[in-house]
């Protein structure tokens, strides 16, 4: 069952003057109140909760399935099924969520877990990345703050997250960083779901929510900086191809059909006020060039960043996420592909699932005592308070999976031994991990792993020859990589090559930022860039199928 215990409520009064047909997750969108629903209003997620204080409408059979009685009586709701008439009254959950903002390479920070020696929380990346630069706390500040000092700001536009970053274009110093929910989740937790939100009418709604969303993180750069709109001189974008098209408003018609045609993958320049909706900054916008429907700007600012087009070897740059990205190259050619995983790495279509917010758990440990401990994020004082566990993020699963098939839990095929085939495996009171989520992860890392093993083949090389295999993200800086090889998401000869690069796209965009990556350098990359369609691949389907298993 579903709990709302870890939701920040705000209330909202909401009249309805007509017999609508619109359910009140569409009648919230229209307010500019933007609720989680990964399934874009499907009834499939159960993400979408409300609380009615009164003139709640009668329960569904799917919020039957979802809630208990009690909550039920309550007037615990889904939003998408809800069809309010008249007067009422909702309380909007809205999750507190800590994001880290990763904008250069950083060593992978392990949590001191019981049990574990030093050797075990070690990851291949901390013996391969030194004199790391400065952290966000040291960082941020160390700009001269004057009036007549220049700032430009980066953007990076995730499907799940939005980031900027303030920079100094004197200093080039990190200066401030702002994050926030991309709201537009509100129509699905994937491209494809927002795709189609945009194509069923919603196009111009979801462009008001990105910009509304960029508008404030700007806004919050410059109240922490204590600086003016006139003192931004640029700003630099990137996201993947359907979040740049949704912030330009361009039509989604294409993007979601074979054979994938994106509006325009090009260099953008262009003003705030046609760019963001603000006028009131005179500032020139420009948006990173892509590379396909669903390889873009923000890989091309990873390459950018790790200098992959500049290296006489092979390096392998990975996101992942719903839509798992990845390039493989050097400076004479780049194989890109995309894959999709589905939102199980980001807690979509997972029992427990949830993103990394505050008490939910980030890894997982087998103790001595046979029973899994658990790391939670926002912990401090290192115990596991197992009664106060939410949910399970990605990298969580990662560990579970890892320790469940080590401890034969689980066979190769990923099959629960029958103590835990029909009830799953409790990790604490409220957190399950069941049959079908192993399912989902299984689906997940096979299109990944199977995307790399085509990438390489492409490359007509071997994994001895991939100097590197750089994980971009936040998801990528928290995995615990011995345990991501382990399950096969990884392949086995690069788990000592692999390096947490942090938040790429930020970087990526400070380079074009301070002039250290120039335009045509992008648009050669882009001639360079070699798109390799999966589904046309004759032997995809049976990595996929191989790599199912552990």
């Amino acid at each position: 069952m579903l709990i709302c215990c870890f939701f920040k409520v705000k209330e909202k009064m909401i009249i309805d003057r007509s017999k609508q047909q619109k359910n009140l997750l569409e009648m919230l969108q229209e307010k500019n109140e933007y609720i989680s629903a990964p399934c874009n209003g499907n009834g499939i997620c159960g993400k979408c909760i409300v609380r009615y204080k009164r003139g709640a409408t009668e329960p569904t059979r799917r919020d039957r399935e979802v809630f208990s009685e009690k909550q039920l009586e309550d007037g615990y709701r889904l939003a998408c099924q809800s069809h309010p008439v008249g007067a009422y009254e909702v309380e909007l959950p809205e999750s507190e969520e800590t994001i880290e903002v990763l904008s250069e390479w950083e060593k992978q920070q392990k949590p001191d877990t019981e049990g574990l020696t030093e050797a075990d929380t070690q990851t291949p990346a901390e013996a391969k990345i030194s004199g790391g630069i400065q952290d966000k706390e040291t960082a941020e500040g160390t700009a001269e703050k004057t009036e007549n000092a220049i700032y430009g700001i980066c953007i990076d536009i995730g499907t799940t997250t939005l980031a900027a970053l303030l920079v100094n274009l004197e200093t080039e110093a990190d200066c401030q960083t702002a994050v926030s929910v991309n709201h537009q989740r509100a129509y699905g937790s994937d491209v494809l779901s927002r795709i189609s939100a945009s194509n069923s009418g919603k196009k111009w709604e979801i462009q008001r929510c990105i910009r509304q969303d960029l508008q404030k993180l700007i806004r919050e750069l410059l109240q922490k900086e204590k600086i003016t709109e006139q003192q931004i001189q640029r700003i630099v974008i990137a996201g993947n191809t359907t979040m740049c098209h949704l912030l330009r408003g361009f039509s989604c018609e294409t993007l979601g059909v074979a054979p994938f045609l994106p509006v325009d993958l090009s260099w953008m320049e262009g003003s705030a006020a046609d760019f963001l909706g603000m006028k009131e900054l005179d500032t020139k916008v420009v948006i990173l060039p892509g590379i396909s429907a669903f390889v873009g700007a923000d890989i091309m600012a990873g390459i950018a960043k790790m200098n992959m087009h500049r290296s006489e070897g092979y390096h392998l740059l990975l996101d992942i996420g719903t839509n798992g990205e990845m390039v493989l190259g050097n400076c004479r050619h780049m194989y890109v592909t995309s894959t999709s995983a589905g939102p199980a790495f980001e807690g979509g279509n997972i029992s427990c699932g949830m993103a990394g917010i505050p008490g939910v758990i980030s890894h997982v440990f087998m103790e001595e005592t046979g029973k899994a401990g658990f790391q939670m994020i926002g912990e401090t004082d290192g115990e596991n308070k197992k009664q106060q566990a939410i949910g399970i993020c990605g990298t969580g699963m990662i560990d579970l999976v890892y320790e469940l098939r080590e401890h034969q839990m689980i066979d190769e095929h990923g099959t629960y031994s029958d103590l835990y085939f029909d009830t799953g495996y409790e990790l604490a009171e409220k957190v399950k991990f069941t049959q079908n989520d192993i399912r989902e992860l299984q689906m997940a890392k096979a299109a990944i792993r199977a995307g790399v093993d085509i990438l390489v083949k492409k490359a007509g090389i071997t994994f001895d020859e991939v100097d590197d295999c750089y994980l971009a993200g936040g998801f990528g800086t928290k995995i615990d990589i011995k345990k991501a090889a382990g399950i096969g998401l990884i392949p086995k000869e690069l788990e000592m090559k692999t390096i947490p690069a942090g938040n790429t796209v930020l970087a990526g965009t400070k380079e074009v930022l301070l002039g250290r990556i120039s335009k045509e350098e992008l648009e050669k990359i882009q001639t360079m860039a070699e798109v390799i369609n999966l589904a046309e691949e004759n032997d995809f389907e049976e990595l996929y199928l191989s790599y199912m298993d552990f």
